[in-house]
């Protein structure tokens, strides 16, 4: 592992260990959940690195992510999770945007597209085809994270955490702006 991507690894890992003990300690089931998965993802996407030839900048926008996911549950601002941080109030009840939630979701979507369009790059040559197709494998892996946040309603009792039907909907309608942003940012970069 070359050293730029062990220093990234070593800063993801002490941070999201950060955050596992502040999960442990707030007996916040719902991201412990989380924890699991994303050190799982990180580690699979930091294993692919040199396979699909991933431009570091891809490894390190998930590795913001990540870390930015963790404290949008775990951080607490004047007894409001910073999730549901409303950043510009732009529309109100019942869909509430401009959320936190909903440009983490967007900037997750946007670092995975990207990755996904890097690992496709070397098997496709057509640019329109390998735009969708990248899009569609991020709005697919925004759909499986939607899954797993239903499983957290589920196992951990996070129904009121995780939000309704509006806040799914929303989380997939930002998942394709992070999606379609992302194979666009990763056409324009040489690698």
């Amino acid at each position: 592992m070359k050293k730029d991507l062990k220093i990234l690894v070593s800063i993801t890992m002490i941070t999201l260990i950060g955050f596992l003990i502040k999960a442990f300690i707030a007996k916040n089931y719902e991201f412990l959940g989380y924890w699991i998965v994303l050190v799982i993802l990180f580690f699979v996407v930091v294993s692919i690195k040199e396979k699909f030839k991933l431009p570091i900048i891809s490894i390190w926008l998930f590795s913001i992510w990540s870390i930015l996911h963790m404290a949008g549950g775990l951080i607490i601002i004047n007894g409001t999770r910073l999730y549901d941080t409303i950043l510009i109030p732009i529309i109100g009840d019942p869909f509430f945007i401009l959320k936190f939630d909903q440009v983490i979701h967007a900037y997750c979507y946007v670092a995975i597209t990207m990755i996904v369009y890097f690992a496709m790059k070397n098997y496709m040559k057509d640019k329109k085809a390998l735009f969708f197709f990248s899009v569609l494998a991020g709005v697919g892996v925004g759909a499986a994270n939607e899954i797993i946040e239903f499983g957290m309603v589920i196992f951990a009792n996070a129904a009121a955490a995780v939000g309704g039907y509006y806040n799914n909907a929303l989380d997939l309608v930002f998942n394709l702006i992070g999606a379609l942003m992302g194979a666009f940012i990763a056409s324009k970069i040489k690698n």
